[in-house]
């Protein structure tokens, strides 16, 4: 069972009903010719959103609830996505075919390896000229100390807890660098504005993200 399996079944929205506003913003840059990737689409905020706004999009989830909600609500609105129950490393023969990806949320949840998997991942599946969007934790997270000193490190700020949740921080100015290969369309560092997850405790993250192009 996946980890985000029970939330998606009790929380409509659990991460949020709106689409991010990096994304809202950016719209009119995206390459409607070609189809978008959206990694980690949980239930599907920005999927729907997307393919209501003329896209065809590919969204990609681990938890099979979040694929079933996002697949019935695509049916029901006649919306061209297609949910697969996947991660992107099993994302293959799609090299340069998608023209935006998006990976909002999931480098927290991340291995640096995986990390670097996933940089691989998009420099051979973006299309040229295609547009990337990327969030991840901040070492500026309020979280942060919280984890670095009660859960096991697995590499440079990535932590594992003991019921084996990962949570992966980055330094500032370390999500560009990570897609060096990339040209910085748009980035931001901060703290988010305060929110919660169901009836689960208000929360602050220190949040990086960016608009890259290939």
């Amino acid at each position: 069972m996946n980890s985000f399996d029970d939330a998606y079944r009790t929380v409509d929205g659990y991460f949020g009903e709106q689409p991010e506003k990096i994304l809202v913003t950016h719209l009119p840059d995206l390459n409607m010719d070609r189809p978008v990737l959206d990694i980690g689409s949980g239930q599907g905020r920005h999927a729907l959103y997307l393919a209501g706004s003329g896209f065809t999009v590919d969204a990609l989830d681990p938890s099979g609830v979040a694929v079933d909600q996002v697949a019935r609500a695509a049916v029901e609105r006649s919306l061209p996505v297609r949910a697969i129950q996947s991660t992107f490393q099993d994302v293959a023969g799609a090299d340069g075919n998608y023209g935006t990806i998006l990976a909002f949320g999931l480098i927290p949840l991340l291995s640096r390896p995986e990390i670097e998997a996933l940089s691989a991942m998009v420099a051979s599946t973006l299309a040229p000229r295609g547009l990337v969007f990327i969030t991840a934790f901040g070492t500026w997270d309020p979280a942060y100390p919280r984890h670095a000193s009660r859960w096991h490190a697995v590499g440079p700020n990535s932590f594992r807890g003991p019921r084996g949740d990962l949570r992966t921080y980055l330094e500032p100015g370390e999500l560009t660098r990570l897609f060096s290969g990339f040209v910085v369309v748009a980035s931001w560092e901060g703290l988010c504005p305060e929110h919660r997850h169901g009836m689960g405790p208000v929360e602050r993250h220190g949040l990086a993200e960016t608009v890259l192009r290939r």
